[in-house]
């Protein structure tokens, strides 16, 4: 605990980043304390300040690298804004070896060094291989956007193309955005319970490309719903099926239990 006291939020430091956690943050000492510092791969040397103290470890926020690590590429995404993809700062060969060891590491926090594991089956694709979406739905500046939370809070940050989701899904969003603005829907409003748009869902069948769009509402009805229809049937051919999820509950859970289909097949 008395280390703890030695620091304080905002305060400098400089580490050597010597590991990486399940969540992609780099792991330092200051001190007798270890370090979590976003954005950093294990090799950086890094200099920036504390933004969280804890009486076991200490959070920090990268503001200069000093010397960055040759397992260090360009970010793999671009998105710099969403933070949501782990390991984007290294190459994937580096990343299935990260989670190659967390694996061997657990085994050894078992008292099990003997069990043998084998080399991780990497995936034939980096990108484009999620097959499902769930964006939650934001007015940002009077615009109506869809994108992910930023990590921890429920400020959405926009996205116009996640590599890990088919590019079909942005092309969907981007014209179901132009829909909301034109029949002027409110978003909902986690504080007060009111406004109507939630999130957008989205289900691509991997063989069949088949799509399956999910308008989650605080409601039960849309208006212009042939509109909707309409403009998204004659531009993406490959959505079967257009529904509601009615969701009114106070809750985080994205789905409610009530579909109700609009177009097409609710599968």
């Amino acid at each position: 605990m008395r280390e703890a006291q030695t620091f304080k939020k905002n305060q400098y430091f400089k580490t050597e980043i010597t590991d990486i956690t399940d969540l992609g943050f780099g792991v330092g000492r200051c001190g007798e304390l270890v370090i979590f510092v976003a954005d950093t791969v294990t090799g950086d040397v890094v200099e920036g300040k504390i933004i969280k103290v804890n009486s076991t470890y200490l959070v920090g926020r990268a503001e200069n690298y000093i010397t960055k690590s040759p397992l260090r590429v360009c970010d793999r995404c671009g998105m710099t804004a969403c933070k949501s993809c782990a390991f984007k700062n290294v190459s994937y060969a580096t990343e299935a070896k990260i989670k190659e060891e967390k694996v061997r590491h657990i085994f050894r926090g078992e008292g099990l060094e003997n069990i043998t594991t084998d080399q991780i089956i990497t995936s034939p694709s980096e990108t484009r291989y999620r097959n499902k979406a769930q964006y939650p739905i934001a007015l940002v500046g009077g615009k109506y956007e869809v994108g992910f939370f930023a990590p921890k809070s429920h400020r959405v940050t926009p996205i116009s193309d996640c590599p890990l989701t088919p590019h079909v899904f942005s092309e969907i969003a981007e014209e179901l955005k132009l829909y909301f603005a034109e029949n002027n829907l409110t978003v909902y409003n986690e504080q007060s319970g009111e406004g109507v748009l939630r999130h957008v869902y989205l289900r691509r069948g991997a063989v069949s490309e088949e799509i399956l769009l999910t308008l989650v509402i605080n409601g039960e009805s849309l208006p212009n719903t042939q509109n909707l229809i309409d403009r998204i049937t004659e531009k993406f051919e490959k959505v079967v099926g257009i529904l509601i999820n009615v969701n009114k509950s106070y809750t985080n859970v994205v789905l409610g239990d009530e579909f109700i289909t609009l177009f097409g097949r609710n599968y």
